[in-house]
């Protein structure tokens, strides 16, 4: 028997007689023992031996033994003898000797080699093989299907889509190319930009003569450096326009009239201003001046002296925001630290207070006697009392 090395599928037979007679074929036996050896290693127990009897009834005593521990030969070796060693308490022990080869093609598949030597490989890593696959110089398939180019005269004709993994402008069918650097120098990417040119990069030199004629005609071209340009009213750049009186007028934010009319009708108004300065001066206590100059030196004089006293007054007073409510005023008060005595706030000494006066109570006529909060979910006073009712400890819960 010859197993490939590695195999772990493969059976072996042997016979099961009578240990005593050595001629009755033994049926129906189980829990037989294995030991094996390859190329002379010790012998070793079978972990788990799988063995099988075929049929009691048309070949008795016949069982098969699966050989599938230690079948990988060493690495120098192409063949290796392997025993096995069976026994069981009812039967003669049994011996069986077989070969592990190394195989020189794979399982299933058949070398085909001509005259020459030369070998038919159908097939590569299981992808099976065209005689166009390999060989000297492979060949394309010329057509449109996949994995195939189209060809004429030894030319392909091919659409890209892509260049180093970017997308080519579809739409305008051009080839887009996005150049790294030029001449071992690295380009920036984007817009051009300032930083694309090198400083002096661009000079009268680098232009043809006259290169700059067709968009700027040598008849006007009249700027010099450092000259600003200077045009006469109403001439030069198109689109500019003089602004007249009413024009003047609006720009500056001034009524219809013009500026006499409108100084003019300042000046009717001094009684008016007169009478607001007085009328000031009267809500500040100055004295009342001779004139609006007087009453104006007058407030300068008394807003002189109220400048010290806001001096001190904050730059940014406090928002709206930030100052108490009613609620945040009480909460204050209500949960002021010591607010009652050390330890004790308002709000916790409330608490206490309704649940001696109004909670439930239990135990008053025991030792200890405990008083409920008014929604009666916890023990608010839980106190140690002797029979006159004096206390002599108190555990309380005001949160």
């Amino acid at each position: 028997m010859r197993i490939p090395s590695g195999k772990i599928d493969q059976v072996i037979y042997f016979v099961a007689v009578d240990s005593v007679d050595l001629t009755t074929r033994k049926t129906g036996l189980t829990s037989f023992t294995v030991y094996r050896s390859r190329n002379g290693g010790a012998a070793t127990v079978y972990t788990t031996p799988t063995i099988t009897e075929l049929s009691a009834a048309n070949m008795p005593g016949v069982y098969s033994l699966l050989i599938d521990e230690d079948t990988t030969i060493a690495s120098t070796s192409d063949a290796e003898e392997y025993c096995v060693h069976i026994t069981q308490a009812s039967m003669a022990p049994v011996n069986r000797v077989i070969e592990l080869f190394r195989r020189d093609t794979t399982t299933g598949r058949t070398a085909t080699v001509d005259a020459n030597g030369r070998v038919d490989v159908s097939a590569i890593q299981g992808t099976s093989q065209t005689a166009r696959d390999i060989g000297a110089s492979v060949l394309l398939s010329s057509g449109t299907g996949t994995g195939q180019v189209s060809l004429t005269a030894g030319v392909v004709s091919a659409n890209a889509t892509q260049i180093a993994g970017a997308a080519v402008n579809t739409a305008s069918a051009q080839l887009g190319v996005n150049v790294v650097n030029a001449g071992g120098t690295a380009w920036n990417s984007g817009a051009i930009t300032a930083n694309t040119f090198a400083a002096g990069a661009i000079t009268a030199a680098k232009f043809a003569a006259n290169a700059l004629d067709a968009v700027w005609s040598t008849a006007t071209r009249v700027l010099t450096a450092g000259t600003n340009i200077v045009l006469a009213k109403g001439t030069g750049i198109t689109g500019f326009n003089d602004l007249d009186a009413l024009g003047v007028r609006g720009a500056v934010g001034m009524a219809a009239a013009n500026l006499d009319t409108q100084l003019a009708a300042l000046s009717g108004n001094d009684t008016t201003i007169n009478t607001n300065v007085l009328a000031v001066n009267t809500k500040l206590g100055a004295p009342a001046g001779a004139s609006v100059s007087a009453d104006i030196a007058a407030v300068k004089a008394d807003t002189g002296a109220i400048k010290p006293k806001t001096d001190n007054l904050p730059a940014a007073p406090a928002a709206v925001s930030d100052v108490p409510t009613a609620n945040a005023n009480a909460d204050a008060l209500l949960d002021r630290a010591a607010g009652i005595e050390a330890g004790l706030t308002v709000r916790q000494g409330l608490r206490l207070f309704a649940s001696a006066l109004l909670g439930k109570a239990n135990g008053l006529g025991t030792t200890i006697a405990k008083f409920r909060d008014t929604n009666d979910t916890k023990d608010r006073i839980t106190a140690t009392v002797d029979a006159a009712g004096n206390r002599s400890s108190v555990t309380l819960d005001p949160n």
